[in-house]
């Protein structure tokens, strides 16, 4: 993957700007009709779509259609596409913000009512999406900016380099990590994969004085992911450096650091050092691992947490085998701010089994930050009608080191999202006196791919909604049901597959 200068990507799927206007409409933001003296307009719920999303001209915009009227005539149909452009807005004296604003009415059909609806369709859409700015770039900033430049150097932050973009479809390669047995220091690629992405908004960041354009300008998020995060190799080396160099010197359980080194490696982190405790000198050389957890089975039955990166330790060579070495490493890791996130997984231990076990969930680089932001920017939106802000639930997914870059992927969804089942994927249950057939993942007819416990916090919400079922809250999570009715038909499980002992 080529990130030209860019230090950190963070890509949007478009479907998340779909289900906020999707919301906006429901709640009447944007109105379902309006008038003016006796021209009256009827407007249809409006979709956001992407047009020629592979190609170099691929574009975002509004589809509108509804109807027309002027006095006593009859109602005329009209459908109109309004281009939408991405930018950055410049904030004096702060960060800069991503931003949309109608660039023209690429269509409208007929020419002569579409093109007036156009017009006042316009102005309503500027004023929803002034409210809509994404402070994306200052969290951003600031995860680096320290490790960058001398405190006394740090830059205004209206300078950094900043775009702002729709990315057109392309591929992401994904790679799965592992080792020859018995061989934990020497990492291996054990499965390459390249995924679509999906159309999406791309808001990147160079240092001041560097492009913050990417090569061909594609996309970064994977199909079916809400928001894809990668923070370069170099921003991740410059992280690292800065941080290990100011452990040097320290004391950390009673020992004292000489000499820390971190960068990354093509597929982990590259760690070395040396510290002093009790007379006693101890080396550490060797390569960090990140697992991603979020699945794991119990009893052949598929359990579900919010995801979290483990660190792989087993790799790394250690000249003794002491308890307080695992503790001071942690601790180094604990100072990195967001991107020790990714690194510090709450759990550091030789044993991947001991995921399962965890006691918190790390929820990956800069995802709070970017969150944060999205939130910023629909809560704005929700006040526009003075309703409570538009939802928006996001959950862990995946992430990997892909030739040094960090990539971490969220499922994330706003506004209101209608859905189909398309199929259940079933595991299975054993309980005291009975067992059976029960909801392992649910595929929807969008192409998402959810756990029960994630699809019925959705729907629970009311981010999502799918015909005939509903979320449920219990004493031990959330799941989703059927609507009560005499058909066991479109039950989610057979009711013969379950038994009673």
């Amino acid at each position: 993957m080529d990130l030209g200068e860019v230090k950190i990507a963070v890509g949007i799927n478009v479907d998340i700007i779909k289900g906020i206007v999707t919301h906006l409409y429901a709640t009447e933001v944007i109105p379902s009709s309006f008038e003016f003296g006796d021209i009256q307009i009827q407007i249809n719920e409006p979709t956001i779509e992407v047009r020629e999303p592979a190609t170099n001209n691929a574009r975002i915009g509004l589809h509108i259609t509804g109807e027309f009227k002027n006095g006593d005539s009859d109602a005329s149909p009209f459908d109109i596409w309004m281009k939408l452009r991405p930018f950055v807005r410049s904030v004096s004296g702060s960060s800069p913000v991503a931003a949309l604003s109608v660039d023209e009415v690429e269509e409208a059909t007929p020419e002569d009512i579409g093109g007036l609806v156009g017009t006042f369709a316009t102005g309503l859409i500027d004023d929803i999406l002034q409210n809509m700015d994404i402070p994306i770039y200052n969290s951003l900033i600031g995860g680096i900016e320290g490790s960058v430049f001398e405190e006394d150097e740090i830059p205004n932050r209206s300078t950094w380099n900043t775009d702002f973009y729709l990315g057109a479809t392309s591929q992401i390669e994904h790679v799965q990590v592992g080792f020859p047995p018995g061989q934990p220091q020497n990492p291996q690629v054990n499965n390459s994969t390249m995924l679509d992405t999906t159309p999406a908004l791309i808001a990147t960041l160079a240092l001041p004085g560097e492009s913050a354009q990417m090569p061909e300008n594609h996309s970064i998020v994977p199909e079916n992911t809400g928001i894809q995060i990668i923070i370069s190799r170099d921003a991740m080396d410059t992280v690292l450096a800065k941080k290990a160099e100011e452990k040097v010197g320290e004391s950390i359980e009673g020992a004292t650091i000489n000499a820390m080194q971190m960068s990354m490696h093509d597929l982990g982190i590259e760690i070395s050092g040396e510290a002093e405790k009790s007379g006693a000198t101890i080396e550490w050389d060797g390569v960090l691992l990140l697992f991603f957890r979020k699945f794991y089975n119990v009893k052949g039955s598929i359990r579900w947490h919010d995801g979290f990166v483990n660190v792989f330790t087993s790799g790394i060579d250690v000249d003794v085998d002491i308890p307080w070495y695992i503790k001071l490493l942690r601790a180094f890791l604990f100072v990195l701010g967001p991107i020790g996130w990714i690194l510090d997984a709450t759990l550091i231990a030789p044993k991947i089994s001991e995921a399962d076990e965890a006691p918190d969930l790390v929820r990956g680089a800069f995802r709070e930050e970017v969150g944060e932001a999205l939130r910023d920017m629909i809560g704005n939106v929700g006040g526009l009608s003075g309703e409570d802000e538009v939802p928006f639930m996001d959950f862990g997914q995946d992430s990997w080191v892909l030739n040094g870059h960090y990539t971490h992927s969220i499922l994330a969804f706003s506004g209101l999202n209608r859905d189909e089942i398309d199929n259940v994927e079933h595991d299975v249950f054993e309980i005291e006196g009975a067992h059976g057939s029960s909801v392992g993942m649910i595929n929807l007819a969008s192409g998402y791919r959810l756990h029960p416990e994630e699809l019925g916090r959705l729907l629970k919400k009311g981010i999502m909604e799918i015909p005939n079922v509903h979320g449920v809250e219990a004493d031990y999570g959330f799941y989703v049901r059927t609507n009560p009715n005499d058909d066991t038909t479109d039950n989610l499980v057979d009711p013969l597959e379950i038994h009673t002992d």
